[in-house]
């Protein structure tokens, strides 16, 4: 079933947070097998009822979110609406009307009234990646998105992260479907994190604990916000021993001794620092593994033009790896992908490692 998204502003422009709203929207009927077919952003009122008209002749079912009353008030004469419900059938289209589409609705009112109407059952498998762009996904998987099968394959981009949705009914062959999804997994090897829907720090939290495994954060331009991402979780303390947000450089000095020789030579934001963060971390204390970051987050820059160059530590007492990335968007959107790039790459270190202890056990 497809969904037309009618969304209604009292006047203004559509912000940026309506265009993350309607990602959260698409994002979670996906999960259950409905995708959006159309989406309208208006904010003329004598437009509403043409629009609505629209997206009924175009899709399976539409939900009206924003300005309710106004709404209502232009499609009450053509249609009778006049006790205002959340939820009604017109003709033979299931709608849904609502001031803020928060989770709950989206939950409790939308995806019910779907799944009364749906004349066929959907399965969605989930794939959490980070490492491509949603371009490089498509081009990587532009056979199984143009598949004859009836398979649908979305992606939702939230950078640094994608995630593809595979959504099949229960008519296709298991055979077909199984084949396709090993298709995919085979592509998408290198860069999914969970086949679950879980963001990047749950799962790196779950397989610490899991692991009985201790880390350490030397934070700069993420500002204490790995750390935030993680005690989020019951059980963390076990894993998460302490988190420096050393942003002056003093802090950088005098705590975790970067040599001021490095900061005045190379800067805070360089590939020497990010090490020696790293490195001085490890030795003050017993960690499993250790993350140090620094990066200019903006609007400025240490260096001319070097907005969004950030330097990534991820190490143990045998090896540190430095990761530089040039992060794109505002100043949260960097810190953000920050974030979950450097809990990635944790991931794959914990992973590599569960590997190789595996290994050494079965050969020992």
């Amino acid at each position: 079933m497809n969904v037309g998204i009618l969304q209604i502003s009292k006047g203004e422009c559509i912000s940026d947070s309506k265009v993350s709203d309607l990602n959260k929207i698409s994002y979670e009927l996906g999960k259950c097998g409905y995708f959006v077919e159309y989406s309208l952003s208006i904010s003329d009122t004598e437009k509403i009822s043409e629009s609505f008209d629209f997206l009924r002749g175009r899709t399976n079912a539409v939900l009206v979110c924003g300005d309710a009353d106004s709404f209502y008030d232009a499609v009450n004469s053509k249609y009778e609406l006049n006790n205002k419900l959340s939820t009604f059938l017109l003709g033979d289209t299931p709608c849904a009307v609502c001031g803020e589409c928060t989770d709950g609705f989206i939950t409790e009112t939308l995806i019910p009234m779907l799944n009364t109407r749906s004349k066929t059952f959907y399965a969605t498998n989930v794939f959490r990646t980070i490492g491509k762009t949603e371009q490089q996904l498509k081009i990587a998987l532009k056979d199984f998105i143009k598949n004859r099968n009836k398979i649908s394959v979305k992606i939702f981009s939230e950078p640094p992260e994608c995630t593809v949705l595979v959504r099949y009914s229960n008519k296709t062959q298991k055979d077909t479907v199984r084949e396709f999804l090993a298709g995919i997994t085979d592509i998408l090897k290198d860069c999914t994190y969970s086949y679950r829907d879980i963001d990047i720090s749950e799962k790196t939290a779950e397989m610490l604990m899991k692991n009985n495994k201790t880390l350490g954060l030397a934070e700069s331009f993420t500002g204490g916000n790995i750390a935030a991402s993680l005690v989020k979780f019951a059980g963390i303390s076990k894993s998460l021993k302490e988190s420096i947000v050393c942003y002056d450089n003093s802090v950088k000095h005098e705590r975790l001794r970067v040599s001021q020789n490095i900061l005045d030579n190379y800067g805070a934001v360089s590939i020497e620092t990010a090490y020696e963060m790293a490195a001085n971390l490890l030795m003050d204390g017993k960690y499993d593994y250790v993350i140090a970051t620094t990066g200019n987050a903006g609007p400025t820059s240490e260096k001319p033009n070097e907005t969004g160059v950030c330097y990534i530590a991820v190490g143990d007492k045998n090896n540190i790896d430095i990761y530089p990335y040039k992060f794109d968007g505002d100043r949260q959107e960097v810190i953000q992908s920050g974030v979950k790039t450097a809990l990635y790459h944790l991931y794959k270190r914990l992973g590599e490692d569960m590997i190789k202890s595996d290994i050494t056990e079965n050969n020992g």
